[in-house]
């Protein structure tokens, strides 16, 4: 009986085995089928990548500026600067807390219709101010941008240059005129009309206490429409200004004949401009003839602070030539030391004027596009080596404020610690 007790024992083995490899081969089906499941998705058809690369960075600029139609930053008091959160992306601007403050603090205080203030450093283009205010429209927040402003007497600037360019005039050349400076009409700048001029200044001097006609003259028998023309559209005008923002383009209309094109030359013409573009003509004259590009982005970063864009100064365009621009600079510091602004730097700015240098041009004229009286003053300091260039505008209705002139020289003090 003992082989059968063997046998019986072999057998059952056999089946424990058969048992077992059938659990083994059970467990196997079902594994590779949760294996497949898991690994179905890695062996499909190739898609995109999980993580794609980077947009470019002036792409991914544009994608977070476009969704602010214009700054409104806030002040972060850790980091020291304004910011502004987008589309999860941090905006950091340029702008310095001090001068934009003082300039807010000025139209505050005097409470003006209209007010807009721009200051940029000259050499790079880089905004360092952006202020605007207004007592008619507390919600106004394009004053800065927009190109409904008549430039009066600023055009000056640009009429200078052009001449200067010429050869034919220096700013010691002098320039007769009949009566008063202010007053332009069609026989003051009549060839026949030159035994009742009894009057005369130096261009320099004309610029200085913006003589109209002096620089009706000067536009119309030195420089002429083509040449005012080519001048204007190289300081920026009839084009668009390259911003992080968009702003309205600046016009400019030079008529043919003789008496229109003295009085655009002197600024009485269909020239109109932004506060923005207003402070890059300073800057550029002061920049010896280069226009830099003007930005207010300083830095753009993602959700986890790393930097996607980063502004870098870049010249737009050369307004005029280094000399021209340095002789007209010089004609400039006049309008401060004895021209059309010396009164208000003498009584508020003495220090300012005697230690720092300023160079400035001043207009005033009337305007509609908000109705008033538009008192402007653009300029740089120091004279030689600018480190800052400004665009103030005060537009007056019933009653007056102040000038431009009065608000720029508040926040150069601020900047230069006076």
């Amino acid at each position: 009986m003992d082989w059968w007790s063997d046998l019986e024992r072999h057998a059952r083995q056999r089946r424990r085995r058969k048992r077992r490899w059938a659990a083994a081969a059970l467990a196997g089906i079902v594994l590779v089928g949760l294996g497949g499941m898991w690994l179905a998705p890695r062996f499909e058809t190739p898609g995109p990548s999980p993580t794609p690369e980077p947009p470019p960075v002036v792409s991914t600029c544009r994608d977070v500026l476009c969704r602010i139609s214009w700054p409104s930053p806030r002040w972060d008091e850790g980091e020291g600067v304004y910011e502004q959160w987008v589309a999860g992306h941090r905006v950091v601007y340029t702008l310095e807390r001090e001068l934009q403050e003082e300039a807010l603090a000025v139209f505050r205080r005097y409470r003006v219709p209209y007010g807009a203030f721009v200051a940029v450093d000259p050499a790079t283009g880089r905004i360092l101010a952006l202020a605007e205010y207004s007592r008619q429209e507390p919600g106004l927040n394009d004053f800065c941008r927009r190109a409904t402003y008549p430039a009066a007497s600023l055009i000056k600037v640009i009429t200078a240059c052009a001449a200067l360019e010429t050869g034919k005039v220096s700013p010691t050349t002098r320039v007769r005129f009949e009566g008063s400076p202010y007053r332009l009409y069609p026989r003051k700048i009549s060839p026949s009309n030159r035994w009742r001029e009894n009057n005369v200044h130096t261009l320099a001097e004309a610029l200085a206490l913006s003589n109209n006609v002096v620089f009706g003259k000067v536009g119309a028998d030195v420089v002429g429409s083509r040449r005012l023309r080519q001048a204007l559209e190289a300081f920026g005008f009839n084009r668009e200004i390259p911003f992080d923002f968009p702003l309205q383009p600046s016009r400019a209309t030079v008529p043919e004949d003789r008496y229109p094109l003295a009085r655009t030359a002197a600024g009485f013409g269909e020239v109109y401009l932004s506060p923005v573009h207003a402070a890059l003509i300073a800057a550029a004259v002061g920049n010896g003839g280069v226009m830099m590009r003007p930005y207010v982005v300083d830095r753009i970063e993602d959700a986890g602070g790393e930097v996607v864009y980063r502004a870098s100064p870049a010249p737009w365009r050369r307004a005029a030539p280094q000399a021209v621009a340095r002789e007209v600079a010089r004609m400039m510091r006049r309008t401060v030391t004895r021209g059309t602004s010396a009164k208000v730097f003498y009584r508020y700015a003495r220090r300012l004027r005697r230690e720092v240098g300023v160079a400035g041009k001043t207009g005033s004229l009337t305007g509609d596009d908000p109705p008033g009286k538009y008192e402007w003053f653009i300029g740089f300091a120091p004279v030689d080596r600018p480190q800052i260039a400004v665009a103030s505008l005060v537009v007056n209705q019933e009653l007056w404020h102040i000038k431009g002139t009065y608000v720029a020289q508040a926040v150069m003090k601020e900047f230069f610690g006076m």
